[in-house]
């Protein structure tokens, strides 16, 4: 399968990463998004009255068709509940991976397990949202974001249920990992979706609340799950109970509030007179046109095209390596802190879980700079009429760099020679907050590249994420145990995000509307 890898200014066509419709104003520029500009820095959009702008002026990329059933077109109402219940789906897929993590100790105890075989019943799902998109993301784009996300979620509140009346530890086990597989239909159709919706100056911020969520949630979960289990009325079983109760609120909000995001642009350009309001378009269900012609092998074949796309795989794999230990850490919270601990603390399982405070403290610092800063970045250039170009987010990530290094030096030296459970703690906070920070521009900035992609980045990039993020946990505690202790294996850690932070970012600020024209390096 090959895909056309030509930018353009403008975006639409969902056949093409790039997706465009053309118009005279525009033309290409290796790597632009938007007006050519000229040597003072001026595009010919400025004049142009054809195109769109917003109230303030910023010119609107993509440009809306005048159809109100376009997702662009809709009220600020509309799709910031929509944003909100996407980026709730995003959220509860961590939170309630991470809802039984507290109480390790004593799920060992009741399924006859050790300590950390019970950890595994939170961390092994954890690489389920790597593979699970490769099922969703083809069946939304055939049958559309909506349905796709409400099947995801109602399979997620069966098994949720279920685990909470396993009687053995496989049964947990195995039925928290397809709880796992139906949830993480939100994590990968949400940012497809805000895509869908927000404009390119837009999408910072919007993009920030779901990545916000979905960071601070594995922190939230342990919070949660450490009151709910400490108390002995509700225990482990009702923590799952109600993981399946909030996902049920959740698939309400999805059915009132989340319509189909997935429009054809294109053929909306043709038609004369506006498609028939059928009972199934009144009820926001909408089935895509775009992908009528093609086979169900050709759709399922199609994430994995965006793994050839440098300028998604690259950053997506420095990412991963940056918060690879972020399962590590919520997951080692009991060994680390609980009443089996070698470092000092006895904490209860309740304190244990307000263990998780510290990450929810640092994804707020993070967000309260990342998505407004790229927002600002992109309508400071926009509306001066510049060429917008995805690598000039890029610059922000530095910040999520160093405070993830940060981070991890502290936890692990904290963790090596003790002086106090809140300096440790400040060390995942900080890492959370540059893991936030690196998180929404690197999301912004690669679904800026290829915009007509977004489902498809988000499966590479969940892919790396997860994978990466799945194996820490069962080599990390032995690691600490052995001579040099938590200092080596979290200075290691430390060390990779500089390491791959040439071929993560670097190249791409310096080269990256270069690499981007050259298209992918392989076709599938």
């Amino acid at each position: 399968m090959s895909v056309p890898t030509t930018t353009t200014p403008l975006y639409g066509d969902e056949k093409r990463p790039d997706g465009v419709l053309e118009h005279e104003s525009f033309r290409s520029e290796a790597g632009a998004t938007g007006p050519l500009h000229s040597d003072n820095e001026k595009g010919s959009a400025s004049a142009d009255p054809v195109l769109k702008r917003a109230a303030n002026g910023t010119l609107l990329v993509p440009q809306p068709t005048d159809d109100p059933e376009e997702p662009l077109n809709w009220s600020w109402g509309k799709k910031h509940a929509a944003l909100i219940v996407l980026a709730m789906g995003s959220f509860f897929v961590k939170f309630t991976a991470t809802i039984l993590a507290p109480g390790a100790i004593g799920l060992a105890a009741h399924f006859h397990v050790t300590p950390m075989q019970a950890t595994y019943i939170a961390s092994a799902a954890s690489v389920v949202p790597a593979v699970a998109p490769f099922l969703w993301i083809p069946l939304s784009r055939k049958l559309g974001r909506r349905p796709v996300l409400m099947a995801g979620t109602l399979l997620a509140i069966i098994f949720g249920i279920v685990v909470a009346n396993a009687r053995t530890y496989g049964q947990a086990l195995s039925c928290r990992i397809i709880m796992a597989f139906g949830a993480s239909s939100a994590i990968c159709i949400g940012p497809a979706a805000i895509s869908d919706m927000f404009f390119v100056h837009e999408k910072g911020s919007r993009m920030g609340l779901n990545t916000f969520l979905l960071v601070c949630a594995p922190y939230l979960g342990g919070v949660a799950g450490g009151s709910v289990q400490f108390d002995p009325h509700l225990g482990w079983r009702w923590a799952m109970y109600i993981s399946s109760l909030l996902l049920t609120g959740l698939l309400i909000c999805q059915f009132a509030f989340v319509p189909e995001t997935i429009f054809d642009r294109s053929l909306a350009a043709k038609a004369e007179v506006p498609a028939p309001r059928t009972l199934a378009r009144r009820l926001g269900f909408r089935k895509p046109t775009a992908t009528v012609g093609d086979s169900w092998a050709y759709t399922f074949t199609r994430p994995f095209a965006m793994f050839a796309y440098p300028a998604v795989l690259l950053p997506s794999l420095w990412f991963a390596i940056s918060a690879m230990t972020e399962v590590a850490n919520t997951a080692g919270f009991p060994l680390n802190f609980g009443n089996s601990s070698r470092f000092g603390f006895v904490f209860n399982t309740q304190q244990i879980g307000f263990c998780s405070f510290s990450g929810l403290i640092g994804a707020v610092i993070g967000e309260f700079f990342a998505g407004p800063l790229c927002d600002l970045v992109t309508k400071r250039e926009l509306r001066h009429g510049r060429a917008w170009k995805p690598e000039k987010l890029l610059p922000l990530s530095l910040p999520g760099l160093v405070t993830i290094v940060a981070g991890l030096l502290l936890y692990g030296f904290e963790l090596d020679r003790p002086t106090s459970w809140a300096a440790a703690l400040t060390g995942i906070a900080i890492f959370t907050a540059g893991q936030e920070i690196m998180l929404t521009v690197l999301m912004t900035y690669m679904c800026d590249c290829y915009p007509g992609q977004a489902a498809e980045i988000s499966v590479v990039f969940q892919c790396c994420l997860n994978l990466m993020a799945y194996h820490p946990p069962f080599y990390t505690p032995q690691w600490i145990e052995k001579p040099g202790g938590a200092k080596v294996a979290y200075t290691v850690y430390a060390v990779l995000p500089i390491v791959t932070f040439p071929l993560g970012a670097a190249i791409f600020m310096w080269k990256g509307p270069q690499i981007r024209a050259k298209g992918p390096w392989f076709r599938i």
